[in-house]
Protein backbone atom coordinates (compact mmCIF):
# COMPACT_ATOMS: atom_id res chain seq x y z
CA UNK A 1 0.00 0.00 0.00
CA UNK A 2 2.57 2.22 0.99
CA UNK A 3 6.41 2.10 -0.44
CA UNK A 4 9.07 4.86 0.42
CA UNK A 5 12.25 4.41 -1.59
CA UNK A 6 15.35 6.72 -0.27
CA UNK A 7 13.45 9.61 0.90
CA UNK A 8 15.13 12.50 2.12
CA UNK A 9 13.70 15.87 3.81
CA UNK A 10 15.80 18.59 4.50
CA UNK A 11 16.09 22.38 4.84
CA UNK A 12 18.82 24.19 2.98
CA UNK A 13 20.30 27.41 4.20
CA UNK A 14 23.34 29.20 2.03
CA UNK A 15 25.98 27.09 3.70
CA UNK A 16 24.29 23.87 4.28
CA UNK A 17 21.54 20.89 4.21
CA UNK A 18 20.02 19.49 7.27
CA UNK A 19 18.47 16.65 7.47
CA UNK A 20 15.10 16.00 8.83
CA UNK A 21 14.74 12.78 7.48
CA UNK A 22 17.51 10.47 5.31
CA UNK A 23 17.02 7.34 3.68
CA UNK A 24 14.22 6.25 4.72
CA UNK A 25 13.33 3.05 2.98
CA UNK A 26 9.52 1.73 4.34
CA UNK A 27 6.98 -0.48 2.98
CA UNK A 28 3.72 -0.54 4.79
CA UNK A 29 0.90 -3.42 3.72
CA UNK A 30 -2.87 -2.63 3.59
CA UNK A 31 -4.28 -3.45 6.48
CA UNK A 32 -1.00 -3.03 9.10
CA UNK A 33 -1.37 -1.20 12.41
CA UNK A 34 2.12 0.62 12.52
CA UNK A 35 3.80 2.62 15.27
CA UNK A 36 6.67 5.48 14.19
CA UNK A 37 8.56 5.83 17.55
CA UNK A 38 11.83 8.03 18.44
CA UNK A 39 12.70 11.00 21.07
CA UNK A 40 11.75 14.16 20.00
CA UNK A 41 13.03 15.61 16.71
CA UNK A 42 13.84 12.52 15.16
CA UNK A 43 11.38 13.52 12.09
CA UNK A 44 8.18 11.10 12.87
CA UNK A 45 5.44 13.71 13.04
CA UNK A 46 7.52 14.93 9.07
CA UNK A 47 7.04 11.23 8.10
CA UNK A 48 3.55 11.47 9.26
CA UNK A 49 2.79 14.32 7.10
CA UNK A 50 4.77 13.43 4.40
CA UNK A 51 2.63 9.98 3.79
CA UNK A 52 -0.61 11.86 4.45
CA UNK A 53 0.80 14.25 1.45
CA UNK A 54 0.78 17.45 3.68
CA UNK A 55 4.04 17.82 2.96
CA UNK A 56 6.79 16.46 0.80
CA UNK A 57 9.94 14.85 0.08
CA UNK A 58 12.76 16.60 -1.08
CA UNK A 59 14.07 13.59 -2.76
CA UNK A 60 13.74 9.88 -2.70
CA UNK A 61 10.23 7.80 -4.16
CA UNK A 62 7.15 7.55 -2.43
CA UNK A 63 4.12 4.77 -3.82
CA UNK A 64 1.07 5.14 -2.57
CA UNK A 65 -1.77 2.26 -3.68
CA UNK A 66 0.95 2.01 -6.67
CA UNK A 67 0.61 5.83 -7.69
CA UNK A 68 3.94 7.54 -7.74
CA UNK A 69 3.22 10.68 -5.31
CA UNK A 70 6.69 12.18 -5.77
CA UNK A 71 5.90 12.81 -9.43
CA UNK A 72 2.01 13.68 -9.68
CA UNK A 73 0.51 17.25 -9.44
CA UNK A 74 -0.83 18.49 -6.35
CA UNK A 75 -4.26 18.22 -7.53
CA UNK A 76 -3.88 14.67 -7.84
CA UNK A 77 -2.52 14.23 -4.32
CA UNK A 78 -5.62 16.04 -3.16
CA UNK A 79 -7.57 13.54 -4.32
CA UNK A 80 -5.94 10.98 -2.74
CA UNK A 81 -5.59 12.70 0.30
CA UNK A 82 -9.46 13.41 0.66
CA UNK A 83 -10.50 9.85 -0.67
CA UNK A 84 -8.09 7.35 1.14
CA UNK A 85 -6.44 8.96 4.10
CA UNK A 86 -8.04 10.18 7.45
CA UNK A 87 -5.66 12.01 10.21
CA UNK A 88 -5.92 12.65 13.46
CA UNK A 89 -3.82 15.13 15.20
CA UNK A 90 -2.95 15.71 18.99
CA UNK A 91 -4.24 18.88 19.25
CA UNK A 92 -7.89 17.88 17.84
CA UNK A 93 -7.69 20.71 15.17
CA UNK A 94 -11.78 20.82 15.38
CA UNK A 95 -13.09 23.68 13.59
CA UNK A 96 -14.11 25.86 16.91
CA UNK A 97 -17.29 27.60 14.92
CA UNK A 98 -19.01 24.60 14.22
CA UNK A 99 -20.77 21.72 15.94
CA UNK A 100 -19.73 18.19 17.02
CA UNK A 101 -21.95 17.58 13.99
CA UNK A 102 -21.01 19.66 11.15
CA UNK A 103 -16.77 18.88 11.98
CA UNK A 104 -17.71 15.31 11.53
CA UNK A 105 -19.40 15.79 8.30
CA UNK A 106 -16.66 18.27 7.06
CA UNK A 107 -14.61 15.99 5.20
CA UNK A 108 -17.50 14.58 3.63
CA UNK A 109 -18.69 18.16 1.89
CA UNK A 110 -14.72 18.06 0.45
CA UNK A 111 -15.31 14.79 -1.18
CA UNK A 112 -18.95 15.63 -2.59
CA UNK A 113 -20.72 13.23 -1.27
CA UNK A 114 -25.09 13.96 -1.61
CA UNK A 115 -26.61 15.23 1.10
CA UNK A 116 -29.09 12.16 2.03
CA UNK A 117 -26.05 10.05 2.27
CA UNK A 118 -23.80 12.32 4.43
CA UNK A 119 -26.84 12.01 7.10
CA UNK A 120 -26.68 8.93 7.31
CA UNK A 121 -22.73 8.49 7.38
CA UNK A 122 -22.72 11.40 9.87
CA UNK A 123 -25.69 9.98 12.23
CA UNK A 124 -24.00 6.30 11.99
CA UNK A 125 -20.56 7.80 13.53
CA UNK A 126 -22.77 9.80 15.88
CA UNK A 127 -24.17 6.36 16.90
CA UNK A 128 -20.96 4.37 16.61
CA UNK A 129 -18.99 7.00 19.30
CA UNK A 130 -22.19 7.46 21.66
CA UNK A 131 -22.20 11.03 20.84
CA UNK A 132 -26.27 11.91 19.35
CA UNK A 133 -26.52 14.04 22.13
CA UNK A 134 -23.44 16.50 21.57
CA UNK A 135 -24.25 16.64 18.45
CA UNK A 136 -25.25 20.58 18.29
CA UNK A 137 -22.42 21.29 20.80
CA UNK A 138 -19.52 23.42 19.92
CA UNK A 139 -15.85 22.16 20.31
CA UNK A 140 -15.08 24.36 23.72
CA UNK A 141 -18.45 22.22 25.67
CA UNK A 142 -17.08 18.98 25.15
CA UNK A 143 -14.08 17.80 27.29
CA UNK A 144 -10.44 16.74 26.07
CA UNK A 145 -11.29 12.94 25.11
CA UNK A 146 -14.56 13.92 23.51
CA UNK A 147 -12.71 16.32 21.39
CA UNK A 148 -10.54 13.60 20.32
CA UNK A 149 -14.00 11.36 19.87
CA UNK A 150 -15.09 13.90 17.11
CA UNK A 151 -11.68 13.88 15.63
CA UNK A 152 -11.09 10.18 15.30
CA UNK A 153 -14.88 9.76 14.08
CA UNK A 154 -14.61 13.18 11.23
CA UNK A 155 -11.12 10.63 10.40
CA UNK A 156 -12.87 7.45 9.58
CA UNK A 157 -16.59 8.62 8.63
CA UNK A 158 -15.48 8.60 5.20
CA UNK A 159 -14.02 4.83 5.49
CA UNK A 160 -10.72 5.94 4.37
CA UNK A 161 -8.24 3.46 3.78
CA UNK A 162 -5.34 4.85 5.86
CA UNK A 163 -5.63 6.67 9.15
CA UNK A 164 -2.73 8.93 10.45
CA UNK A 165 -2.70 9.54 14.19
CA UNK A 166 0.26 12.34 15.23
CA UNK A 167 -0.38 11.78 19.37
CA UNK A 168 -3.62 10.70 19.29
CA UNK A 169 -3.68 10.33 23.10
CA UNK A 170 -1.07 13.02 23.99
CA UNK A 171 -3.40 15.44 25.53
CA UNK A 172 -5.44 12.94 27.30
CA UNK A 173 -5.66 11.29 30.50
CA UNK A 174 -4.80 7.65 30.69
CA UNK A 175 -8.96 6.32 30.85
CA UNK A 176 -9.72 8.55 27.71
CA UNK A 177 -6.51 7.27 25.63
CA UNK A 178 -6.94 3.56 26.82
CA UNK A 179 -10.60 4.52 25.00
CA UNK A 180 -9.16 5.56 21.63
CA UNK A 181 -6.89 3.12 21.74
CA UNK A 182 -9.50 0.24 21.50
CA UNK A 183 -11.08 2.49 18.66
CA UNK A 184 -8.36 1.50 16.83
CA UNK A 185 -7.84 -1.75 17.62
CA UNK A 186 -11.41 -2.32 16.32
CA UNK A 187 -10.47 -0.31 12.78
CA UNK A 188 -7.77 -2.46 12.47
CA UNK A 189 -10.04 -5.52 12.45
CA UNK A 190 -12.01 -3.49 10.30
CA UNK A 191 -8.94 -3.49 7.71
CA UNK A 192 -8.09 -0.25 8.22
CA UNK A 193 -4.43 0.64 7.59
CA UNK A 194 -3.48 2.78 10.56
CA UNK A 195 0.28 4.21 11.83
CA UNK A 196 0.72 6.21 14.60
CA UNK A 197 3.11 8.18 16.36
CA UNK A 198 3.00 7.99 20.02
CA UNK A 199 5.91 8.42 22.77
CA UNK A 200 3.82 5.81 24.83
CA UNK A 201 5.45 2.32 24.81
CA UNK A 202 2.03 0.66 25.89
CA UNK A 203 -0.08 2.93 22.64
CA UNK A 204 2.42 0.87 20.80
CA UNK A 205 1.75 -2.48 21.97
CA UNK A 206 -1.72 -2.21 20.02
CA UNK A 207 0.01 -2.36 16.85
CA UNK A 208 1.25 -5.02 14.91
CA UNK A 209 5.10 -3.71 14.05
CA UNK A 210 7.37 -0.68 15.63
CA UNK A 211 9.29 1.51 13.37
CA UNK A 212 11.77 3.75 15.70
CA UNK A 213 13.70 6.61 13.88
CA UNK A 214 16.70 8.33 15.36
CA UNK A 215 18.37 11.65 13.79
CA UNK A 216 15.64 11.12 10.81
CA UNK A 217 16.86 7.68 10.21
CA UNK A 218 15.71 4.44 10.50
CA UNK A 219 16.92 2.78 13.72
CA UNK A 220 14.98 -0.49 13.48
CA UNK A 221 11.72 -2.28 12.16
CA UNK A 222 10.45 -4.98 14.20
CA UNK A 223 7.32 -7.11 14.05
CA UNK A 224 6.01 -7.28 17.44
Amino acid sequence: MIKLKDLDKFVESRFQRTFILKGIDLEIEQGEFVTIMGPSGAGKSTLLNIIGMLDQASQGEYYFLDEPVHKIKDRKKSELHKHYIGFIFQAYHLIDELTVYENIETPLLYKGVPGSQRKSMVAEMLDRFQMVAKKDLFPEQLSGGQQQLVGVARAIVGHPKLLLADEPTGNLHSEQGLEIMQIFKKLKEEGITIIQVTHSEENAKYGSRIVRLKDGAIESDEKI
